[in-house]
C-alpha cells in the first residue's frame, strides 16, 4: 500500500479513536439539550486555540525542511496527516461541527453569535491566506518554491488564522456571557 494512503488511513483512524473516546466518556452524563449545547460550545471554545496550535506545531517539521526536496516515505505520511487535519479543520469551520450530535443540539450550538464569529474567522483566514500567497510570490523572486510547498504554506496560514480567530471570539463570547 502506498505511504500516502497509509498516512491518510492512520489520520482517519486516529480521528475515529478520538471520537469514540469522547462519546464513551459522555454517555453516562444526563443533560438537557440546552445544557449539552452549552457544554459542547464551551468545550469547542477551549479546544479551537489548542487545535490551531497543534496544527501549527505539526507544520514545524514541514517548514524546517522547506525547499530541501526531501520526500522520504515518512514525509509522505506527515503530508497525508496534515491533509487529513486540514480537511477536518476546514469542515469544522465551514459547518456547525459536532457532526455526531443530534440535529437539535447542533442547532442550539450554532446560534447567531457563533455564526457571526465563524464568518469573521473565515474572513481572517482568507486574509492570512492571501498574505501568505503574496509572501510566496515574493519568495519566488529569489528562490524556487514548488507548487506543493506554496499550497502548504497558503493553506497552513489561512486555516491556522481562521481557527485561532474563531477560538478567541468564542472564548470571549462565553467569558462575557
Amino acid at each position: 500500500m502506498d505511504d500516502y494512503v497509509m498516512g491518510l488511513l492512520a489520520g482517519l483512524a486516529f480521528g475515529v479513536l478520538i471520537v469514540a473516546i469522547v462519546k464513551l466518556r459522555m454517555r453516562k452524563v444526563a443533560r438537557t439539550p440546552g445544557e449539552k449545547a452549552d457544554y459542547l460550545g464551551r468545550r469547542r471554545a477551549r479546544m479551537l486555540p489548542v487545535l490551531a496550535l497543534l496544527f501549527l506545531s505539526q507544520q514545524a517539521s514541514f517548514f524546517a525542511q522547506f525547499g530541501s526536496g526531501d520526500h522520504a516515505p515518512a514525509e509522505t505520511v506527515k503530508i497525508a496527516a496534515w491533509l487529513v487535519l486540514s480537511i477536518v479543520l476546514i469542515a469544522t469551520l465551514a459547518t456547525r461541527g459536532f457532526w455526531l450530535e443530534p440535529a437539535e443540539i447542533r442547532a442550539l450550538i450554532d446560534d447567531e453569535n457563533t455564526r457571526a464569529n465563524r464568518l469573521d474567522a473565515m474572513r481572517w483566514g482568507f486574509l492570512f491566506a492571501m498574505a501568505a500567497a503574496i509572501l510566496v510570490y515574493v519568495v519566488t523572486l529569489f528562490d524556487t518554491v514548488t507548487g506543493r510547498e506554496a499550497v502548504h504554506l497558503v493553506m497552513s496560514f489561512g486555516i491556522a488564522a481562521a481557527i485561532l480567530r474563531w477560538g478567541a471570539l468564542e472564548r470571549r463570547a462565553y467569558r462575557d456571557a
